[in-house]
């Protein structure tokens, strides 16, 4: 999925280039000179000079006309990974939990206003989805990303619809505040938060906060499934239990690594 922010600033343009051929590369799985034209609507000439310069620095790789990310990208994810600690606190919980559900079980983040999934697991049943490690996201249309809204200060929650609005995924999506805001007040009464379809058709998801003492939000961890399994099975408090259960063990896991 192609994110844009609405906050242009004082962007080096050359930079913002090379930035969209990688990110054109990375969704293409590999391509020539002239598919990533069409792509990022640059020059033929300019994606040639790009891709020039990132392969003499290691960061492509080329076979005859097709161009792809190279491995040095490896480092960079591994290292951001092992930066965060809701990635180790975590590993146990969503497995656990992807083991009891059944279903895939993610657990995310928010940075600069978005959410970004930093561990995915499957269970026995789990569909395929989209949504991966790395995988940003925006906030209202998320299980796990209203979890995260529904624990920020009014302040916060102003600049992250400011900087990328409520846009429309599905014919389900929340696209207005005043919706949106009497949900997140639900989601702080009930400590679950709901996607009803909202990003990806037929798939539903639940979600819960995962907290600091103070209130303070780390992410949040999210069962996800077929909308029609999934929602049968959200009355059932044991799948509330389970989910808070889960979040609150990473929490823990968080408090002890400190």
């Amino acid at each position: 999925m192609t994110i844009q922010g609405t906050d242009e600033g004082d962007r080096v343009q050359s930079v913002v280039k090379t930035l969209d051929i990688l990110e054109a590369l990375w969704q293409a799985e590999g391509a020539g000179v002239t598919q990533l034209t069409e792509r990022t609507g640059l020059p033929k000439s300019t994606v040639h000079a790009h891709l020039t310069t990132l392969r003499s620095k290691g960061y492509v790789v080329q076979n005859g006309d097709e161009y792809r990310l190279s491995l040095r990208f490896l480092s960079f994810g591994e290292h951001v990974k092992h930066a965060e600690p809701l990635y180790d606190a975590s590993e146990t919980p969503v497995e656990d939990l992807a083991d009891w559900t059944g279903e895939r079980i993610l657990c995310s983040t928010e940075q600069n206003g978005l959410g970004t999934v930093i561990r995915a697991c499957d269970g026995e049943r789990s569909i395929s989805s989209r949504i991966d490690v790395g995988t940003p996201t925006y906030l209202h249309c998320s299980a796990g990303g209203k979890a995260m809204l529904a624990h920020f200060d009014q302040p916060k929650i102003d600049r992250i619809i400011d900087s990328w609005g409520l846009p429309a995924f599905t014919d389900k999506t929340i696209t207005d505040w005043e919706t949106l805001a009497a949900e997140l007040e639900t989601i702080r009464e009930e400590g679950v938060a709901y996607n009803r379809g909202e990003y990806l058709p037929g798939i539903s998801a639940v979600g819960a906060p995962i907290l600091d003492n103070d209130g303070g939000v780390h992410g949040a961890i999210t069962v996800a499934g077929p909308q029609h399994r999934l929602e049968n099975e959200w009355e059932h408090e044991e799948l509330h239990n389970q989910l808070l259960s889960a979040a609150n063990t990473v929490e823990v896991n968080l408090l002890f690594s400190e």
